[in-house]
């Protein structure tokens, strides 16, 4: 009998054991996975934070370059002043801070610290190593203001685990007064063309006086009809709406008309109510009983009136105040009255000190007005122009009253600044402070 035959089954060998592999393998994917959401969500707070410094420093640089509107020798030419007064920069700086501090950062939890040392400026845009700190030595004849946002010390929120460190970001903004589109105007004004002259200067020079008369029509009663006649006029903006009170509102301050453009019509207005209380507080001369006052109606840094006469110093009774006016800015200097030629404070008048014009004063005697073809109705606006508004209103609103002629307020170097938008190397409106990096 035959051995029964069994058959021979090949055996594969057999494969290691792979349990713990695929835990291996997720634990792995999970410190890429983590490493990367680490990366996409550490940077994006890096970058949150940068557009967050940099939204600070473009409004701390927009702010301290429409301080920087001192006119200089080196852009206003001999009637100019050789070197300006370190107000500007310091109110430049101080400007520059308050707009920067009023930003927030770090996904907006916390008010953006700007110190003076990063607020910097410079004569010219490059290189950004000649832009320095005012307490560093920066010019005072400065034209460009550059604000560093900085935000240190910023951990990571998921990267720390690995060990990762505090980071710093910071950003950079730099402006610089600029022609606008248009210009905006709080002076009620027209000055008016030199027979057949034409722009920039429409017959006028630099520094030179302007005059004009106003006369009353009703001298018992401070809001009085007034008419204006001589080399520049009173003239509303909207001549649909409003008359003698835009004109009044604006003498104390109110809403600028803005947009204003060469071409456009304005209407010549014979008479202005309330002219001569409205108009002096510009020089922080306040009428008893005419309830305003310095908060409702900020006067200008300066409330120093010319032509003065001794004991003033220097004399000023023609020719270029502008030089002096500076200067008094830098001091605060009040009206005096013994001082002005004038007759315009009554005693019950409330006149501001040197305190209430440091504390409140504010940029409100160098004034962009459009420039017209003066006579009566309707007028196009031919130009703008820059003055300084040199001495109050008389009292009953009669008496020579006087301005300073600081130039075409689109040119380089003018000492008038407005709002609006900037327009590029084409703009033909007054400067504005425009973002240049």
């Amino acid at each position: 009998m035959q051995p029964s035959s069994r058959r021979r089954v090949a055996t594969l060998p057999t494969a290691p054991r792979q349990r713990g592999a695929v835990a291996i393998l997720v634990a792995l994917s999970l410190v890429v996975l983590v490493g990367m959401l680490g990366l996409a969500v550490d940077a994006g707070q890096l970058y949150v934070t940068k557009t967050e410094l940099q939204s600070a420093a473009d409004a701390c640089a927009l702010a301290a370059a429409q301080e920087l509107n001192c006119q200089s020798a080196a852009g206003g030419g001999s009637a100019g002043v050789a070197t300006c007064d370190p107000r500007y920069l310091l109110a430049a700086e101080a400007a520059g801070i308050h707009a920067a501090t009023r930003n927030k950062a770090r996904l907006q939890s916390q008010a953006v610290a700007m110190d003076a040392a990063d607020v910097r400026f410079s004569t010219a845009l490059a290189p950004n190593t000649g832009f320095r700190a005012r307490s560093a030595g920066a010019s005072q004849n400065s034209r460009f203001a550059m604000c560093i946002a900085r935000a240190n010390g910023l951990l990571p929120w998921v990267m720390g685990v690995t060990g990762a460190g505090a980071s710093s970001v910071s950003a950079t903004g730099v402006a610089v007064l600029a022609p606008s589109a248009g210009f905006c105007s709080s002076a009620p004004m027209g000055l008016c063309r030199k027979t057949n002259r034409s722009a920039p200067d429409f017959g006028y020079s630099l520094g030179e006086w302007v005059s004009t008369k106003f006369t009353n029509k009703d001298v018992d009663d401070d809001d009085e009809d007034t008419e204006l006649s001589g080399s520049f006029k009173w003239v509303d903006f909207s001549p649909s709406s409003g008359g003698t009170d835009e004109i009044r509102d604006q003498l104390l301050g109110g809403p600028s008309n803005c947009g204003i453009t060469i071409g456009q019509q304005v209407q010549q207005v014979s008479n202005g109510q309330g002219a001569r209380s409205a108009y002096n507080t510009r020089f922080g001369i306040y009428a008893s009983g005419g309830g305003y006052s310095k908060l409702t109606a900020p006067p200008d840094s300066t409330g120093y009136a010319y032509p003065n006469k001794s004991p003033g110093s220097p004399r000023i009774s023609s020719g270029s105040a502008y030089a002096d006016y500076i200067r008094r800015v830098g001091l605060h200097s009040p009206f005096v009255k013994n001082e002005y030629t004038g007759n315009v404070a009554a005693g019950k008048d409330v006149v501001s000190t040197a305190s209430d014009h440091d504390a409140f004063g504010a940029n409100r005697r160098l004034v962009s007005v459009p420039v017209i073809t003066c006579g009566s109705g309707s007028t196009a606006v031919l130009g703008m122009a820059c003055v300084l508004m040199l001495n109050p209103m008389h009292k009953g609103s009669s008496g020579n009253l006087y301005v300073e002629y600081r130039g075409n307020a689109a040119a380089p170097g003018s000492a008038c600044t407005s709002i609006g938008t900037a327009a590029g190397p084409g703009g033909a409106g007054p400067l504005v402070p425009t973002l240049v990096q």
